[in-house]
């Protein structure tokens, strides 16, 4: 008998998540592998910066996370999709793991790696993260048929936790261990989901779907059909992607540089606030999880009317030069960014089928990501014709478009839709509109 099928009642509601123990060996191997990515995150262009001397480099590793980011979207979703997760976990992990093993080597023997070696290590990096994580998540309707929604919740809010304490483990260490010793702490931290994996999380073989078999460019296309028929979930992406240009990196960007610049508060003053709205998000993650988990029945529409309100009020409280006022604004909308993006995700993975649900998280990065990724040239653009305070009244200002739409079609539905049983054929949903 399979690991899994020790997890769930033979009758009855499902086992909590954490009372599983493919749950916790699962969510333990991808809190390693982000803690790691937070240490490398902050190790490697210090590194680059001590050996190079140069701004230029360190700005184009940290152009990688994006470009990865996007390879990682259709492609790596029908590869999942086609050839099944476990092949995509294994290699994905053993590219990242060469990579830095082959930095940590070559600065052992007293070389020091030019330029483009470090360009090259770091995009190979985020390149086999893109496929481990692209295969890791793709399994999760695997692993757990009826609660895929919550565990991609959960996985969500524990990536934020990361985003916390990778960068204060990496200050507190980088003293004793210097840059090797952190690198070497990151590739212990590959080591984590593959035992995890491996002992009991690895799901059962399975092949592709027929479609999926099929090449590339009508596999992809079949999951966008898949996407496009779902109204509440193509929505939902579409709103995802509008608020990724206006409370993604950019904003955050814009308001450290406000903070700093113009409310004269301390770096460490920074931090502090820094710290405080990223725990506030990872609360938001938890609470959209709940919101929208297999239990509720709470609406999405109403999810999403409340976060864009909370964002626009953040926004245009921004330009009040109060430091707690800009505090409070800042939780406020980074807070709800983090409520209607990990909402829209639990609704994808509870609802979609599970054959085409590689493809369409793939189809869901390449939009919110690309979005992600103007985000920074919109602000640029805005900061340089606007003052700040002038650019957080216009985002706010804009931030109102999507919630008028979503006022004047209110009546239109936006019930969550049931949750997509294991197994679910793509053709019950293709061309459906979720009742909305």
């Amino acid at each position: 008998m399979s690991v899994h099928e020790t997890e769930q009642p033979a009758s009855g509601p499902p086992r909590p998540l954490w009372r599983q123990t493919r749950f916790v060996a699962f969510s333990s191997g991808v809190f390693a592998n982000n803690l790691g990515d937070g240490i490398y995150a902050v190790a490697l262009p210090l590194l680059s910066y001590d050996l190079t001397g140069s701004v230029q480099i360190m700005a184009m590793i940290s152009a990688a996370t994006p470009v990865a980011l996007l390879a990682s979207g259709p492609l790596l979703g029908h590869l999942a999709d086609r050839y099944g997760k476990r092949k995509l976990v294994v290699s994905g992990l053993a590219i990242q793991f060469a990579a830095v093993l082959a930095l940590i080597l070559v600065l052992t023997s007293g070389a020091r790696p030019g330029a483009w070696a470090l360009v090259l290590c770091e995009l190979s990096v985020q390149l086999g993260g893109a496929v481990y994580r692209s295969g890791w998540f793709a399994s999760l309707p695997v692993l757990f048929p009826d609660q895929s929604g919550q565990a991609k919740g959960v996985q969500s809010a524990s990536y934020q936790v990361t985003t916390v304490l990778g960068p204060l483990l990496a200050g507190a260490l980088v003293g004793p261990l210097g840059y090797l010793g952190l690198l070497w702490l990151n590739l212990l931290t590959f080591l984590v989901p593959v035992a995890a994996w491996f002992s009991a999380v690895k799901p059962p073989r399975e092949g592709g779907g027929a479609e999926a078999s099929e090449g590339f460019a009508r596999s992809i296309l079949a999951g966008w059909r898949v996407l496009r028929g779902s109204r509440v979930v193509f929505t939902s992406m579409l709103l995802v992607a509008s608020v990724e240009l206006l409370a993604g990196t950019g904003s955050r960007n814009l308001s450290l540089f406000y903070l700093r610049d113009q409310l004269r508060l301390s770096s460490g003053q920074v931090g502090f606030v820094l710290t405080v709205v990223n725990l506030c998000a990872t609360a938001g993650a938890l609470w959209a999880t709940r919101l929208t988990g297999e239990k509720s029945r709470v609406r999405m529409g109403n999810v999403a009317l409340g976060a864009l309100l909370a964002m626009a009020c953040g926004l245009c409280l921004m330009a009040v030069r109060v430091p707690v006022v800009a505090t409070i604004a800042m939780v406020g909308l980074f807070g709800a960014y983090n409520v209607l993006s990990v909402a829209a995700e639990v609704l994808l993975y509870r609802t979609m089928p599970n054959e085409y649900i590689g493809r369409l998280w793939g189809l869901w990065r390449l939009v919110c990501g690309g979005a992600e990724a103007l985000g920074p040239l919109v602000i640029s653009v805005c900061s340089s014709l606007l003052p700040v305070r002038g650019v957080f009244l216009t985002l706010g200002a804009i931030t109102v478009l999507p919630l008028c739409w979503l006022l004047l079609n209110a009546r239109t539905g936006w019930d969550v839709p049931p949750a997509a049983p294991a197994g679910r054929p793509a053709a019950a949903v293709s061309g459906t509109s979720d009742t909305a």
